[in-house]
């Protein structure tokens, strides 16, 4: 019950940017780091049992916020940081259907092929 709800937690984390970055256009980016910073910190305080998360936000192909919150190690009192690897097990599924699913809307491959038809065509690789 404790991994669902830490996926939970670490999935809302990841949904939050687009909202911070939709709710003022005109806002910088110093604003933004800011206010997500605080989104971060208070829903990590929320879900204790949440021991560490690292954060990239990437804009115009370059990295506008990192961070690392919590522990990599709370046994060892090993904080976490930007370097830190973290295990994250099946949630590579998801981004392969994200990747799947972003071909699919771009007419490169369909969600109803065969996959011997979408490796025969390989127009995806272009």
């Amino acid at each position: 019950m404790k991994k669902a709800i830490a996926a939970l937690v670490v999935a809302l984390l990841l949904n939050a940017g687009p909202v911070f970055a939709q709710t003022d256009t005109r806002a910088g980016e110093k604003d933004f780091v800011t206010a997500y910073d605080a989104h971060i910190r208070k829903t990590m305080a929320t879900f204790p049992d949440l021991p560490g998360i690292a954060i990239v936000v990437i804009k115009d192909d370059r990295p506008t916020f990192v961070r690392a919150y919590g522990m990599a190690d709370k046994e060892a009192s090993i904080k976490a940081d930007a370097d830190t690897l973290f295990y994250i097990a099946s949630s590579t599924k998801s981004f392969t259907a994200l990747a799947a699913a972003m071909l699919d809307k771009e007419g490169k491959i369909k969600f109803t092929d065969a996959m011997t038809e979408i490796h025969s065509r390989r127009s995806f690789q272009e």
